[in-house]
């Protein structure tokens, strides 16, 4: 075929492809628009008006204003078109005009969407997947609580979150740590790029190198073809949180230190020195000044990483927060264990249990108290997790508290009250979806003392 001779053949080939002259007359038009008005092809309709041959087109508008369309809809013969058109400019002026169909019917347009719908959603599983691996998952809106600690926290970390500055984060096993350090990263600059969680402990020394820094191809047996990042880089503009700091052995604080006043890496079999910009937090359970007494963590690396430091107190010492945790976690586990509906749906904690959970002493903290109501969980039929669904788990262990309570009088007494109080009307207004005047039927007060313990309270629906 020769192209330039045989243009019209190939213009053909393109669905409902139409070329008007200045005056909406058709200088070409493909064979397909021909027979849907009951002609042969195209050239038996070459020199007609456009407007009388096709009512329902629309471009001649594009004569008129000079503007592209898109998408334009309308009718032939019971078909529904969608199509495009455009003017054509020569020396400034419109001296016509050029539209073809960008669907030829519905059933297309619909497989079309169909195909849009699939993608979206297939798009939209693979974003989420790598916020899950890449992502922060929580920010400081998941930590419970209206204690004078927790407000002192996120004080905290929105304080943190303002600087580039090395974060220490200290506390015992469980306090939620790691809640903090993604919490940081959210409200920080850096909340749109990767979060890297390293757990020191986890990643076998012989490893750890060329999991951190990254390797390049060829530099040991076994390697991956091309090399790889290591966790440094892949938290490059980002943040690097670095959990259980403690257990770095010291050959690899020495190439964490270097790297921390050099601010760039080395991939194992690399000899080129890259440029790395990330955000250091590290968190830790254990005293990491006396273990620079004891020689076993470096002095220099303690204070290049403890510019920042957060303290995460134990749940004991707050335990007032322990109704807004536990409601939270009975939320989050309604749907991860699959109790969904009104009927399967636990909507709380009974008075009694809650006692009992506030006369604990929480050594495991905010991950025990998790573990234990999800235990309790999957023995409540229920709506509300009794003190018997708590039997085995909670009663089982050391509880200290109980004889802390009533040596400590009429202020533990009232702190009791005001934490069942509040239990029950979240646990209320989450049964009537926030309905105060059913919520308040239901607990057997007035709408208007409802209010007012809300308020009191400080209770957020």
């Amino acid at each position: 075929m020769d192209l330039s001779k045989d243009y019209k053949q190939i213009m053909n080939s393109i669905d409902g492809l139409v070329i008007l002259d200045r005056d909406a007359r058709i200088v070409f038009a493909t064979d397909d628009v021909a027979k849907e008005e009951g002609y042969e092809c195209g050239d038996d309709i070459a020199g007609m008006s456009i407007r009388e041959l096709i009512p329902t087109n629309t471009a001649y508008k594009v004569l008129e204003t000079g503007k592209k369309q898109y998408g334009e809809v309308y009718m032939v013969e019971g078909l529904t078109l969608i199509c495009n058109s455009f003017p054509i400019v020569k020396d400034g002026e419109i001296i016509g005009a050029i539209e073809y169909d960008v669907f030829g019917d519905t059933t297309t347009l619909h497989h079309f969407l169909d195909q849009i719908a699939e993608l979206s959603s297939e798009l939209h599983y693979y974003k989420q997947e790598i916020k899950n691996i890449r992502g922060a998952k929580y920010s400081i809106e998941n930590i419970m609580g209206k204690s004078k600690v927790t407000k002192e926290l996120k004080a905290q970390i929105a304080f943190a979150a303002r600087s580039n500055s090395t974060v220490m984060i200290c506390g015992d096993s469980g306090v939620g740590k790691e809640l903090v350090a993604h919490s940081i990263h959210k409200l920080s600059t850096r909340s749109l790029r990767n979060f890297i969680r390293v757990n020191c402990a986890a990643i076998p020394s012989e490893l750890f190198e060329s999991e951190f820094f990254g390797y390049e191809e060829g530099s040991f047996t076994g390697a991956q073809k091309g090399g790889k990042k290591g966790l440094v880089e892949m938290a490059d503009g980002g943040t690097l949180f670095l959990d259980e700091i403690s257990q770095l052995q010291l050959m690899m604080q020495a190439k964490l230190l270097r790297f921390l006043q050099e601010k760039e890496i080395v991939r194992i079999g690399g000899s080129t020195s890259i440029p790395v910009d990330v955000r250091i937090i590290a968190a830790t359970n254990e005293n990491l000044w006396e273990l620079v007494q004891q020689k076993k963590f470096r002095e220099d690396l303690y204070y290049r990483l403890n510019v920042v430091e957060i303290q995460v107190a134990p749940l004991r010492e707050h335990k007032d927060d322990i109704p807004y945790i536990a409601n939270s976690v009975i939320e989050s586990l309604n749907e991860s264990l699959g109790r969904v509906g009104p009927s399967h749906h636990v909507l709380g904690i009974e008075p009694d249990a809650l006692e009992l959970l506030l006369q604990y002493d929480w050594p495991g903290n905010v991950r025990e108290l998790t573990n234990i109501l999800e235990r309790a969980m999957n023995k409540c039929y229920g709506k509300y997790i009794t003190v018997k669904n708590l039997e085995g788990f909670l009663l089982a262990n050391p509880v200290n508290a109980r004889a802390e309570s009533e040596a400590s009088g009429r202020k533990t007494l009232a702190e009791a009250k005001r934490n069942l109080e509040t239990n029950m009307i979240l646990s209320a207004l989450k049964q009537w979806k926030g309905n105060r005047t059913r919520a308040a039927r239901d607990l057997g007060i007035s709408r208007q003392m409802l209010n007012k313990k809300i308020k009191q309270y400080e209770i957020e629906e």
